[in-house]
């Protein structure tokens, strides 16, 4: 399964990214990231970098549902959407 969650500020900057199930991220200075891999954003580079996902901070990578309540723990969300698991897959209610 291939997917993105993402933080963003003023709709644009991507501030954090989990990107997983997808090929390789290669970073500017040439070292490629496999997949599962966190984008924080830096300054002057925005999202450009990625790092191997912090297996601590994300321990359920193969339950999706999980892993979006990890990434909304770690990027300090204090009242999280109200997401429902629908029947087939997920709805925002």
């Amino acid at each position: 399964m291939k997917g993105t969650y993402q933080n963003r500020a003023r709709q644009v900057v991507v501030l954090v990214r989990l990107d997983f199930g997808g090929q390789p991220h290669r970073n500017p200075d040439g070292v490629e990231v496999p997949s599962p891999h966190l984008h924080v954003y830096r300054d002057g580079y925005g999202d450009k970098w990625a790092d191997p996902v912090p297996m601590n901070e994300f321990p359920n990578m193969a339950d999706l549902w999980l892993t979006l309540e990890d990434f909304m723990r770690y990027c300090n969300i204090t009242e999280p959407p109200n997401i429902r698991r629908g029947l087939w897959g997920w709805s925002k209610r």
